[in-house]
Parts: C-alpha cells; structure tokens; sequence
C-alpha cells in the first residue's frame, strides 16, 4: 500500500485569534507503520495540551483516517496532514 502524506504548517497572524498563514508545505510518500503512528499519537497529544481532530472517510483501503489536524499547546501553530491512498 502506498500512502502520501501532504503537511501543511500554518502560523497565527498577529493581532488575530482565527486568520492562518501558511508557512510550509511537504509531501512525501510514507509507510504504513509511520501512518498507524500518527493516528494513534493523537491521545497523547490531548493530553499534552494540544488540539488533535481525525476526521475518518471510506477509501479504496477502507474507512480510514484522511486528515488530522493538530494545534500547538499554545494555539499558535496549527499543522493539517492529509492522507491519500493508492
């Protein structure tokens, strides 16, 4: 199976609560067992302070997580991973 993984890295602009600039785009081809580390990461890092959303969707692999979205403790720095699979 074959899984790329698109990270986008977003920055608060200043004097904001809700606008985000874009900083940093990479996309890269991963396997299987980095992607079952990031979805399973995400309780660990609630606990931490950070904001983790997994948002699940049917795929040709089946009913898999396709992006997660995590916000730094300090809700500065929001990075969004978006899976696709083939």
């Amino acid at each position: 199976m074959e899984i790329t993984e698109t990270k986008k890295e977003y920055n608060l602009k200043e004097g904001t609560k809700t606008a985000w600039k874009e900083t940093e785009t990479e996309e890269r081809i991963i396997p299987e067992e980095w992607y079952t580390n990031s979805v399973d990461a995400a309780p660990f890092f609630r606990r931490l302070g950070g904001s983790e959303t997994l948002q699940r969707e049917y795929t040709c692999r089946g009913y898999k997580v396709v992006r997660i979205i995590s916000k730094s403790p300090d809700r500065q720095i929001k990075v969004i991973r978006e899976y696709s699979f083939k």
